[in-house]
């Protein structure tokens, strides 16, 4: 029932001229919107810019961060497939890419068919000695 009322004291603020309009108004302001709009209000509230918030925030993100890298260096080691197109736009080779364990090597190379479970670093064609200079490095690792 709050959010009816919401719904219609939002579209009674922007004053329609019409009761096609004030319908109108309503339909876009429809429940998640209204949660949306709620939840942004709340966020934007005094508690979360409170000074105990902002100094808890200030502590746990370099940790976070770290903990964002690690989980993104482990998906690299995973390794990951990805279908490589040919001339005629056909998907019918794969290119598997995966980081060493000691993350100083990146290896890479074609197959001809979809890996089940993890590629050996042996069977790889390919590989990259200076992938950390890479630009993309900073841009997939870094946030």
């Amino acid at each position: 029932m709050q959010v009816v009322k919401e719904q219609i004291m939002r579209a009674l603020t922007t004053k329609p001229s019409s009761l096609d309009q004030f319908k109108s108004k309503l339909q876009n302001l429809s429940y998640t919107e209204i949660l949306k709009i709620r939840q942004s209000e709340r966020m934007n509230q005094e508690d979360f810019q409170s000074r105990p918030i902002l100094e808890l925030k200030e502590k746990i993100q370099p940790e976070i961060l770290e903990l964002i890298k690690q989980q993104r260096l482990n998906r690299l080691v995973e390794g990951t497939c990805f279908r490589k197109l040919n001339s005629r736009r056909r998907q019918d080779k794969f290119w598997y890419c995966r980081l060493s364990p000691n993350h100083k090597v990146l290896h890479y190379g074609d197959l001809e068919e979809s890996p089940q479970g993890e590629v050996p670093h042996d069977s790889l064609q390919d590989k990259c000695n200076d992938w950390r200079r890479n630009m993309w490095q900073r841009s997939f690792l870094l946030l």
